[in-house]
């Protein structure tokens, strides 16, 4: 079973209401941390996201002043696990990474317990509601309703609501067979898989027995026969035409377990499931259905059948497609984030002597900080947008510990130009209402981009020539250190790297400033990169 660190994280964000990240991210950020699986990949991810977070050791006898849902070790076969911790009154219940779920008592618990804690804070303000878009609920929405009503209106007898009860039955299992074909786990199909003998799904699904044609498995021949027997009964109803597809389903069930008991000589739970729903639906047709079909219905079963399986067909190679996507995209991301290969690439950029701090400039974070970053953002530039996101994440976590002087890359020929106008309303923001207020100011442009809402927002600038001194120091700055492009981050007088793009920049700035802090502290001495 693979590691499930991203669900452990999950969990415990959700009990704690905390929203506002996007899964997929939060999964992505976790697999390709070079310590994962570990305490340090989760609260850097957590950093990542600016979700605020603590990770310490804790005396076992604090378990009751811990809160109720946090990230913490257990023992297991001499070795430690993280888990996930929620207290109830009278016991605890931990989620393993297997995703198995136990109960302890307090006293039961604490034998096990390893006392190092990661807790975020409870967010009780925090109102969840689905990442979707307006259009998907409503559609998603639109859909139950349709279908609600459309099967309550329809007069039901007993061997109809059966037929369609199994029909059901059938479709949720060829899922599963479907997942198991994917590589997609789940502790409970797995521990479904493996209740009896010589049993294993897996094996059986993905050999070439299970193959009926090029890219056509036996369970996608399930979704696609449960999925148009569905189909039609809700459009069509319990009628003549559905013996057809039950009958034939036999041969199916025959095939597979014939490949079973002596092609693969393994047993697959979910498969042989599938055959005696298969089989119970045949039972149910022949008692129930008249055995002579009205062949005008056929057409419209096929052409039902058709278009869902094609549809299914289509959906499933998109998301296998996306699957060795997401494979891919991480490996690569893995070696990106790669120490060795950041520290060689910022050792052969472009080195800069010169970064002393104007009079008047903005300075995020840590003024009195020996870790320096400078940089060069232009409001006009695209690119600038994921630049500024990355310094104000790195702000939010880091602010104590570094410091960022912002530069402003404007042309001051026509200081009425709208990038100059932009610029000189920042530095006034900066001046008159803090570092906080520059943060929101320069985030909302970057989040519209659109001049005429931000000025009427924050008014135009007063064109104090202080401030137009400051932005003429920096423009001659960038070219006699010849920086002619933005963004440009020079971090301790070293340029970061252009082969990186500033989805990896919070990530490297953490692992250069908690090195740049081990050798101040042991040496004394600040060691230029």
């Amino acid at each position: 079973m693979k590691n499930n660190i991203e669900n452990i994280v999950e969990s415990v964000l959700i009990q704690n209401r905390i929203g506002g990240y996007d899964k997929k991210d939060l999964e992505l950020q976790l697999q390709i941390h070079p310590n994962y699986p570990s305490f340090q990949s989760i609260t850097d991810t957590l950093d990542y996201f600016s979700i605020e977070n603590i990770a310490v050791e804790v005396p076992k006898e604090a378990l009751d002043q811990l809160p109720d849902s946090f990230i913490s070790l257990v023992k297991k076969e001499d070795q430690e696990e993280i888990v996930t911790v929620l207290k109830k009154k009278d016991f605890v219940e931990i989620k393993h990474t297997s995703l198995a779920k136990k109960k302890f008592n307090f006293e039961q618990f604490k034998e096990i317990w390893v006392p190092k804690v990661i807790a975020v804070e409870y967010n009780s303000k925090q109102s969840f509601t689905s990442n979707r878009s307006f259009i998907q609920n409503f559609l998603a929405s639109a859909l139950v309703i349709g279908l609600v009503a459309t099967l309550i209106n329809r007069s039901w007898d007993f061997d109809q609501a059966l037929f369609l009860l199994v029909s059901t039955t059938g479709a949720v299992f060829s899922i599963f067979a479907l997942r198991e074909s994917l590589g997609i786990q789940s502790q409970t199909i797995h521990q479904f898989c493996t209740t009896v003998g010589n049993t294993n799904c897996g094996d059986v699904i993905n050999n070439n027995s299970g193959k009926l044609f090029k890219g056509f498995t036996l369970a996608d021949a399930g979704i696609a026969f449960f999925g148009s027997i569905i189909l039609y009964q809700v459009f069509f109803g319990f009628t003549s035409v559905l013996l057809i597809p039950a009958v034939m389903g036999i041969p199916f069930v025959i095939y597979s377990i014939y490949s079973q008991g002596f092609v693969i000589k393994k047993w697959c739970a979910i498969c042989i499931t599938i055959a005696a729903v298969s089989i119970i639906l045949a039972i149910i047709a022949l008692r129930s259905l008249p055995l002579t079909v009205d062949f005008n219905l056929i057409p419209g079963f096929l052409l039902l059948s058709t278009l869902f399986t094609s549809i299914y067909l289509f959906a499933k190679e998109k998301t296998a497609s996306s699957k060795k996507f997401r494979a891919d995209n991480m490996r690569l991301n893995q070696f990106k984030r790669d120490g060795q290969i950041f520290n060689h690439l910022l050792s052969i950029s472009d080195h800069i002597s010169d970064t002393a701090t104007f009079t008047n400039e903005i300075v995020l974070g840590n003024p009195n900080s020996d870790f320096k970053i400078i940089s060069y953002t232009n409001p006009m530039c695209g690119y600038c947008k994921s630049a500024f996101e990355a310094y104000a994440r790195v702000i939010k976590t880091m602010g104590d510990k570094l410091q960022i002087v912002v530069r402003l890359g404007v042309s001051l020929d026509d200081q009425k130009a709208e990038p100059t106008q932009i610029a000189l309303r920042l530095l006034e923001i900066y001046h008159d209402q803090g570092e906080e207020s520059f943060i929101t100011a320069y985030s909302d442009w970057f989040a519209d981009r659109t001049f005429s809402k931000w000025i009427k927002k924050y008014k135009a600038p007063s064109n104090n020539p202080i401030h137009a001194e400051v932005l003429h120091k920096q423009s001659e700055w960038s070219k006699n250190n010849n920086i002619p492009y933005t963004p440009a981050s020079i971090i301790n007088g070293a340029a970061y790297p252009k082969k990186y793009s500033y989805d990896e920049f919070f990530h490297f700035i953490g692992i250069m400033l908690e090195n740049h802090l081990e050798t101040v502290s042991e040496g004394g001495e600040t060691i230029e990169v």
